[in-house]
């Protein structure tokens, strides 16, 4: 009994003291309140060019968000993408949803191409690096205005991605109107 004595009457007073001391410590720095955690958005720019592009975003922790994006791109005739990726950024205000973010994603993308009187398709895992900026606007922030750009990484071979004629790497970019709640 006595050796559990002498382990619990230093810890419990260890304790207290470190206790005692946090209250007295001076307050740390107020964090700047986040008006709005989540954003839903698409590219309406897209709509008559036959672009559909539509993201959800939402914080995790401080200054960290993760979230989706779907895109179809009919770029031409022959050219089709359609895309589907996972997101996470980093925003180094710590405030999530405002201003500039950089970020990484991994995904899958569909490529179609009909270089000849055949269609092609490829489907392929992607990674990428993206650099955002994002304004809040109106009386309680919640209109959100995007923009960005990004290169993503086509993971297939040399043949699959000449077969669709496609490069290895994919430069993107991003106009995003949507509401923060």
């Amino acid at each position: 009994m006595s050796m559990v004595r002498r382990c619990v009457v230093p810890l419990v007073a260890l304790l207290f003291v470190s206790l005692r001391a946090s209250a007295q410590a001076p307050a740390q720095s107020q964090r700047v309140p986040i008006p709005s955690r989540t954003y839903i958005g698409f590219n309406p720019i897209g709509l008559p060019a036959d672009v559909a592009t539509f993201e959800l975003e939402t914080g995790v922790v401080q200054g960290i968000t993760l979230g989706g994006v779907a895109s179809y791109i009919d770029a031409t005739d022959d050219r089709r993408f359609t895309t589907f990726d996972v997101k996470a950024r980093y925003y180094p205000g710590e405030v999530i949803l405002r201003d500039f973010s950089i970020g990484a994603s991994i995904g899958w993308t569909r490529f179609s191409n009909k270089p000849d009187s055949v269609r092609q398709n490829l489907t392929a895992p992607t990674v990428g690096l993206i650099a955002d900026y994002n304004w809040l606007f109106g009386h309680g922030q919640h209109f959100l205005v995007g923009t960005g750009a990004g290169v993503k990484r086509v993971l297939a071979s040399h043949e699959d991605r000449s077969r669709v004629d496609i490069d290895k790497a994919i430069f993107t970019v991003r106009f995003i109107l949507g509401y923060a709640f």
